[in-house]
């Protein structure tokens, strides 16, 4: 089934979660994807600060959709929320891209439409090292700071 056929239902998450509406957030969430009937659920995720109880309750919520034989991909427009999954390394195992698009693209093994970011099936495998012997390791010490612990 190619990614332009494959039924995809958008939700938006426009609040911060946090712990006084993150049982309300999950159960809209949880309503919105049983009703969806579709296989990929895109969650648009419009807050600019993404919380570690907003991290729990997308994976919580892709489980979900693993297990209804469905796929959940995350749009994050704002640098910072992407930010936020690539650090906490949530972005490949969230499909996380910038766009709605992105995010269907993703799904379908296309990468998420940023530079460099191809699926690895269409990277170019780098040639092998050329045999020989091995090359010396290039000193770090030309970083390192002065010791200035010492009296001349």
């Amino acid at each position: 089934m190619s990614a332009d056929r494959t039924p995809v239902t958008v939700v938006p998450l426009d609040v911060i979660v946090d712990p006084e509406n993150e049982e309300a957030v999950e159960a809209e969430l949880r309503a919105l994807q049983a009703g969806a009937g579709t296989s990929v659920v895109v969650v648009h995720v419009r807050a600019r600060v993404v919380t570690p109880r907003a991290l729990h309750l997308l994976l919580r919520a892709r489980g979900r959709a693993a297990d209804a034989g469905g796929i959940l991909c995350v749009a994050a427009p704002g640098p910072a929320a992407r930010r936020v999954f690539h650090l906490t390394g949530l972005s490949r195992v969230l499909r996380v891209a910038a766009t709605v698009t992105g995010a269907v693209r993703r799904n379908a093994g296309a990468g998420c439409g940023h530079p460099g970011s191809a699926s690895p099936r269409s990277r170019a495998i780098p040639s092998p090292r050329r045999p020989g012997p091995p090359r010396p390791a290039r000193s770090l010490s030309r970083l390192a700071r002065p010791d200035r612990t010492r009296r001349p």
